[in-house]
């Protein structure tokens, strides 16, 4: 009996991802991926460490709006209070929680580049390093800017209104530092709007003209999403956190326009070069 050639040859996986000339498979780059996030929360947990030796001298800084508010640390420590057993468990692990991602968000950002930059054009990857870099950047002014101007005057504006009625104004320490920390993490993450703009506008995704004609639109939007953001909403906080944003988007139209007349002229010199 003859034995058929085909008989001995492997069978075919549907399930095998050949991976293109030169490139790498589905299950590849999924284990890249992986290897990503692994370091990415290697990082973020080495932070939490780092922050938690130096948890006492944090949460002591992180009391300056408080203090701003009340003008005096000891006033503030006075109204500073916990009622629940288990509530410093929180202020420890939302301490910790905004320090570890402030520490490792630089090593993320490096990996996450690393990861996607084989996958990039030559146009796309030459943004990447320059957009990582201003991406912490704008992300460390946002929580600047929400810890040392929005939350000193929403704070300010509450304490001082209370006095006013004379009330007495106790504040939880975990809902004060949950406040804290969340509010700054969703404006240092908002901050990030004006950079994904200018990476959109140097892509080609969005003129710049398409920018300026929504100008109200977007005013408004950031109104109700400043609204929606700031802690107290009060006639304070609310105009300065909208002015601020608002001073981004126009921000993000100048350097925009700029990009995109760099780019233009560039396409201008290459049809030279062919004539």
């Amino acid at each position: 009996m003859r034995n058929d050639p085909k008989s001995d040859e492997k069978p075919e996986d549907p399930y095998e991802d050949e991976a293109p000339e030169g490139g790498m498979s589905f299950l590849e780059h999924l284990e890249d991926f992986r290897w990503t996030v692994g370091r990415s929360l290697i990082a973020f947990f080495v932070g939490i460490a780092l922050a938690t030796v130096f948890i006492g001298d944090i949460a002591q800084w992180l009391k300056y709006p408080i203090v701003a508010a009340y003008g005096s640390a000891e006033l503030a420590d006075e109204n500073l209070i916990t009622y629940r057993p288990m509530g410093v468990i929180s202020v420890f692990i939302q301490i910790a929680f905004l320090s570890g991602l402030t520490l490792s968000m630089p090593f993320g950002l490096y990996f996450l580049g690393a990861f996607v930059a084989p996958g990039l054009t030559e146009k796309e990857r030459r943004v990447l390093g320059p957009a990582c870099f201003a991406a912490f950047l704008l992300f460390l002014a946002g929580v600047f800017f929400a810890f040392f101007v929005i939350l000193p005057l929403t704070l300010t504006f509450s304490v001082r209104l209370n006095m006013f009625f004379g009330f007495d104004l106790f504040w939880a320490a975990s809902d004060y530092y949950n406040m804290v920390v969340w509010f700054s993490l969703a404006t240092g993450a908002f901050f990030q709007f004006p950079l994904i703009i200018v990476i959109l506008v140097y892509l080609g995704v969005i003129p710049v003209e398409k920018l300026r004609a929504i100008r109200r639109a977007v005013f408004v939007g950031l109104m109700v999403f400043s609204a929606f953001m700031t802690p107290g909403g009060d006639f304070v906080s609310l105009p300065i956190t909208t002015g601020f944003m608002y001073a981004l988007y126009e921000l993000a139209i100048w350097v925009g326009a700029r990009v995109e007349k760099k780019r233009r002229e560039a396409e201008l010199a290459d049809w030279d070069d062919l004539d």
